[in-house]
């Protein structure tokens, strides 16, 4: 699919109805989104592959990556209202995309090993626009843990540029990655979401990485409570973990249901509902 086609598909993807600052919850914007999947396309990352998109949000990784053939994928949130969301904005594909959702804690869970899905979730490739850890310290490399855990073949992730050093660190030094390489410094122009933001969007420099983890994989992985760097810039030193996240959720429900609207693979006439691609 061409990038073009693929961005005018995804601006119809619906944002935040109310999003949540403790998790920080930002719409990845279709230009960004398919920028992401350019890239993971062009290494073969993407179709007829296993994928799963970590912090789904509204399902704009997700969609697109049934966009482009992915061979199934499945979508990993903590929030309830993000999964309704996301299952909101595939079916509202004609026809409905299928998607599998699991309502799951990232960092608590998935990350460090623990709970129902620990060791289960498996896939090709994994996509995630993480937090930043601004909220949580930490948080962002607790989500390259987590997809360390999950991915077989490769991790594509976004992160502000000015933590680079910091990520590369940690993804090669701390978690062995085979690689970790920068593909490009992409415009994340983050809209004006929150009560303390005075500026109508503020255009942020990001990093998109793609990582191949250490080949044995999730037992190769150090064990760590705490993965904030105090080298790092990529958080405030304010603390905005939550009761939910806290939480570990295991609970995983079939977006559309077997045999109904379109599963990731090949096809055409795929377009948002009143609106067709030609």
């Amino acid at each position: 699919m061409k990038l073009k086609h693929l961005e005018s598909l995804l601006s119809d993807v619906d944002g935040f109805v109310k999003p949540k600052q403790d998790l920080e919850q930002y719409p990845t914007n279709p230009e960004l989104c398919a920028g992401v999947m350019h890239y993971a396309n062009h290494f073969g990352d993407v179709e007829d592959k296993c994928v799963v998109d970590l912090g789904v949000g509204c399902g704009m990784l997700s969609i697109a990556s049934v966009l482009c053939d992915a061979g199934s994928v499945i979508g990993v949130d903590i929030d309830d209202d993000a999964l309704e969301a996301a299952r909101d904005n595939a079916e509202a594909f004609e026809p409905a995309l299928e998607i599998d959702l699991v309502r799951c804690d990232v960092i608590e869970s998935l990350a460090k090993g623990r709970g129902r899905w620990a060791g289960k979730l498996r896939a090709d490739t994994v996509f995630m626009n993480p937090p930043f850890g601004t909220r949580r310290r930490g948080a962002d490399a607790a989500f390259i843990r987590a997809a360390f855990r999950i991915a077989t073949g490769a991790v594509y992730s976004l992160h502000k540029s000015s933590t680079r050093a910091h990520i590369e660190k940690f993804a090669v030094n701390t978690l062995k990655a085979r690689k970790a390489e920068v593909l490009a410094q992409l415009k994340y122009d983050l809209p004006a979401t929150y009560a303390h933001h005075r500026q109508k969007s503020v255009e942020i420099a990001v990093d998109l990485w793609r990582f191949e983890p250490p080949e044995d994989g999730a037992d190769g992985l150090p064990d760590s409570d705490d993965d904030s760097d105090d080298d790092s810039d990529s958080n405030d030193g304010s603390d905005g973990g939550s009761g939910g996240i806290a939480r570990d959720f295991s609970r995983k429900a079939n977006l559309s249901g077997r045999g109904s609207g379109r599963s990731g693979g090949r096809g055409r006439g795929r377009g948002r509902a009143n609106r067709r691609p030609s």
